[in-house]
Formats: structure tokens, C-alpha cells, sequence
């Protein structure tokens, strides 16, 4: 069995921050996530998945507006607030890669 937390105690959450075990735990659990964000953007084609998530299924740098449809706005702005929570972590750890899987994968004619 693994060391690797599951998805379910993955939140970096103390509660007592002065619980060294906790603080220990909770910065071990962040160190994980960098590595896993780490390992996707190593390869072009794990930049590519992203931009194509960011860009494609979660519409960043376009309108989520549906004209006369309030239900559907509602969803692309969900899909869009996914999509710069992910481009704002690539920006802020992986700066190189985020400006790498622009360049791989901008297509200046759209």
C-alpha cells in the first residue's frame, strides 16, 4: 500500500497550528500536489491536456454568457472558475511550463 494520500485527506487544512504533526502533515500533503502538477506539465503532452482543458472544456479567455439562458451561464462560469483555479496554479509554480504550453499550443488564427 502506498504513502500517497487519497483524495479524500488531501486538504492541506490544520486545525492547530501549533499541532507540529499537523503542520507536518499538511505541508507533506502540498509537497505531493506540486509533484503531481510537477509530473503532468514534465511532458508536452500533459501541457497539451491542460490548455486544452483550460481553454476548450473550461472556456478561460472566452465569454461563459448564453444569451437568454441564465441556467447555462451559471454552468460556464462554474466550468470557467475550474479552469483559471488550474491556470492559476501553472502560472504561479510551473511559470516556464505555463508560458511552454502556450507556445506548443496557441493557434494565433482562433
Amino acid at each position: 500500500m502506498s504513502d500517497r494520500p487519497t483524495i479524500r485527506n488531501r486538504r492541506k487544512v490544520v486545525y492547530d497550528a501549533s499541532d507540529e504533526a499537523q503542520v507536518k502533515k499538511a505541508e507533506e500533503i502540498e509537497k505531493d500536489r506540486e509533484r503531481d502538477l510537477s509530473y503532468i506539465v514534465k511532458e508536452p503532452r500533459g501541457r497539451r491536456w491542460l490548455y486544452e482543458l483550460i481553454f476548450d472544456a473550461c472556456h478561460v479567455s472566452r465569454p461563459s454568457h448564453t444569451p437568454s439562458d441564465t441556467h447555462s451561464t451559471a454552468f460556464n462560469e462554474g466550468a470557467r472558475a475550474v479552469g483559471e483555479r488550474v491556470l492559476e496554479e501553472l502560472r504561479t509554480r510551473h511559470f516556464s511550463a505555463f508560458i511552454q504550453m502556450l507556445e506548443e499550443n496557441h493557434d494565433p488564427t482562433e
